[in-house]
């Protein structure tokens, strides 16, 4: 399996990793303290002892009172201290929320689909039961036809005179007999 460039870089530490720390203590520490970030050709080295010495000035100034001796405005310490530390609850609870939407979607779609093939299943066993039910009153009619057919054409021949027909006025006579009376 070969790696994008993407997750190789999420699966293997790079240098740009071990600046991360770095640079948010730089927004941190913004008014406090700003330096330019090294360039890339620097070593670890280097950049870990400049990244320690950025932290220990920082906290020098941080516990020292302010030039004028004022206490800090509380709108800089919102920008300064609770802003920082309220990206990564953000990302952590915007991830959260999106997976879960993400699942609740899936898992309505799979209740759904569970749904439609029951329906489906159910519906198609109500068409082979109508399918055999038809296939039955089929077979009904056509035995029917073959017992009605006979009595039918002999009914049709005994009317035009070709089968029986000297019965027949027998028992017209027969019939004509009582209402003269």
């Amino acid at each position: 399996m070969s790696l994008s460039p993407l997750r190789a870089s999420l699966v293997r530490p790079t240098s740009s990793m071990s600046r991360i720390p770095q640079s948010f203590s730089r927004i941190s520490n913004r008014s406090l303290h700003y330096t330019f970030p090294r360039s890339t050709s620097n070593t670890t080295s280097s950049s870990t002892t400049h990244h320690a010495h950025g932290h220990q000035h920082a906290h020098q100034n941080a516990s020292q009172a302010p030039r004028n001796g004022k206490k800090p405005s509380p709108h800089m310490v919102w920008y300064r201290e609770i802003v920082p530390a309220m990206i990564p609850i953000f990302l952590i609870s915007t991830t959260l929320f999106l997976s879960l939407s993400l699942i609740r979607t899936h898992l309505s779609h799979s209740k759904s689909l569970s749904e439609s093939n029951s329906k489906i299943q159910e519906l198609e066993s109500q068409l082979s039961q109508l399918r055999l039910e038809q296939k039955r009153q089929r077979v009904r009619e056509k035995r029917e036809r073959e017992r009605i057919l006979p009595l039918v054409v002999e009914r049709v021949l005994q009317r035009v005179g070709v089968v029986g027909g000297e019965e027949d006025e027998e028992v017209e006579e027969v019939k004509e007999l009582p209402r003269l009376l």
